[in-house]
């Protein structure tokens, strides 16, 4: 099977075994035409992220950032590590269950890249957050969506699909920690991919990392990239 899944972790010693027998257990059950290429990138983990991811699933490839620099820098590592035609990008809670990927392959026949989306019609999003993050997120996603990624609904799932010849949306990418996925979703569209959205069953796990200051830092990183772009720093891939 020509695909790459690329999993970004920080200190998920307790949910990452889990995450790849789901994943090895889907595919060789639903799809047994083949085994993807499975790529765990380890943040800088404290813990024993990647030990535990190997001795999970020994078949997969694990790489290790001396030290913390952020999910965008760690899904990028993974993104231009991969070695095949689709890659697709989960986070380690599978919030979006793996048994959903044949849907973004589906939709890859008319796209370049395939983003879950939360809020589009289909979706279904069991919502286990607190107001404040309900709240501080339907915000950032209104700005986000005003200044940088017109006509896309969800930039910030973490659950995406990326054919292998849009990478050079990765090559450029300066952001990397939570406001990555505006930058590359920026970058796509000023090169030109064709983006689709994709409704997604997504719940949520009251074990999320994200904090009050993320937000306040996705919209710095928001800034950053329109910066960035009127200074000419992007170029047209």
């Amino acid at each position: 099977m020509d695909l790459s899944i690329i999993i970004p972790a920080y200190n998920e010693a307790d949910r990452l075994p889990g995450t790849l027998r789901r994943i090895r257990a889907y595919f060789a059950q639903a799809r047994p035409d083949g085994a993807p290429e499975i790529i765990v990138v380890d943040d800088g983990s404290t813990d024993r992220t990647a030990e535990l991811a190997r001795e999970a699933d020994p078949g997969i490839q694990v790489i290790v950032h001396p030290r913390n620099l952020g999910k965008g820098a760690a899904v990028r590592t993974g993104m231009l590590a991969a070695r095949g035609e689709w890659r697709y990008m989960t986070d380690a809670d599978l919030s979006v269950p793996i048994e959903q990927i044949g849907n973004f392959l589906a939709l890859g026949a008319d796209a370049d890249i395939v983003i879950a989306s939360r809020t589009i019609p289909g979706a279904v999003a069991h919502q286990q957050q607190p107001p404040w993050k309900v709240v501080l997120g339907r915000a950032a996603n209104l700005l986000v969506r005003l200044v940088a990624t017109p006509g896309i609904t969800d930039s910030q799932c973490g659950f995406k699909l990326y054919a292998a010849r849009t990478m050079g949306i990765f090559e450029q990418q300066r952001v990397t920690r939570w406001g990555f996925d505006i930058e590359i979703l920026f970058l796509a569209r000023k090169a030109g991919w064709r983006i689709r959205e994709l409704p997604v069953q997504w719940t949520s796990d009251p074990r999320s990392k994200v904090k009050v200051l993320d937000y306040l830092r996705t919209l710095s990183d928001l800034a950053t990239v329109r910066l960035n772009d009127w200074r000419g720093l992007y170029r047209r891939t």
